[in-house]
Formats: structure tokens, C-alpha cells, sequence
């Protein structure tokens, strides 16, 4: 016995398949965050390290998420420096969840930090702002 397959049949299969492709997709690009760094009134950000990575205010246990952070070099010329971040799964549906930049001389003395909340689906945008001491 030969199974038959129709319009309607292949057309189901056709839509099931789209859903399928989109809500991975979708889900995928959910963990990725891309963002950018800029600092206090405009200004070059000053040469250093940038450390960036997630924290979650909420979370007393454990306020830095998983083990991915970023370091970017700073040169002294840029205006904006540009990142992409992966965020755990587990902190997906946190509303406090946030990313945070620290901008740290050769020496390891903090220059300037700066945060921004997590919104899905939106770039985040840091402002650094110098730390008095």
C-alpha cells in the first residue's frame, strides 16, 4: 500500500517545517546580545581593558552569570567599541538581568564603569562613566 500524499497534506507539512525553522531561529537568537560602549558626554574612552559581562542584582547567591565575559582593548581613540555577548539560559527570563562594563587601566585600577538593563531583542547600549575615588 502506497501512501498519498496531497496538496493539503504537503502543504501542513510545508507550514509545520517554517514554524519549526522560525521558533529555532527565534530561540537562537534570543541568547545572543549584541551591544556597544561609549563613554560619559561623548568623549574618547580612555586606553584600557574593558571587562563586560552579566549580572543580576536579584540573584544574591551568585550576582555574576555564568562564565562567559568579554574583554575588549581600548586604544585611547575610539568613541564607541562595539560587543556581542551570550547569555546563560538560565537567566533568559530574569526582568533584573543587566550588563556591565569596566573600564580598568594596565595597572588594574578601575576607571570608569557603567551598566545597562537587558531587554530581548534590543541592542544594549553602555555608557562609562569615570569612578571617583
Amino acid at each position: 500500500m502506497t501512501p498519498q500524499i496531497n496538496r493539503r497534506t504537503l502543504s501542513v507539512g510545508i507550514v509545520l517545517t517554517g514554524v519549526a525553522v522560525v521558533a529555532g531561529t527565534v530561540g537562537a537568537q534570543s541568547r545572543d546580545m549584541q551591544g556597544g560602549v561609549t563613554y560619559e558626554g561623548g568623549k574618547v574612552i580612555p586606553e584600557g581593558q574593558i571587562e563586560i559581562f552579566l549580572e543580576d542584582p536579584a540573584n544574591q547567591a551568585k550576582k555574576r552569570l555564568g562564565d562567559q565575559q568579554i574583554r575588549v582593548e581600548s586604544n585611547g581613540k575610539s568613541r564607541q567599541i562595539v560587543f556581542s555577548l551570550t547569555r546563560p539560559v538560565s537567566s533568559s527570563a530574569s526582568p533584573t538581568l543587566r550588563v556591565v562594563a569596566h573600564l580598568e587601566r594596565e595597572d588594574g585600577w578601575l576607571l570608569a564603569r557603567g551598566s545597562a538593563q537587558v531587554e530581548d531583542g534590543v541592542p544594549v547600549s553602555i555608557t562609562l562613566n569615570t569612578v571617583m575615588y
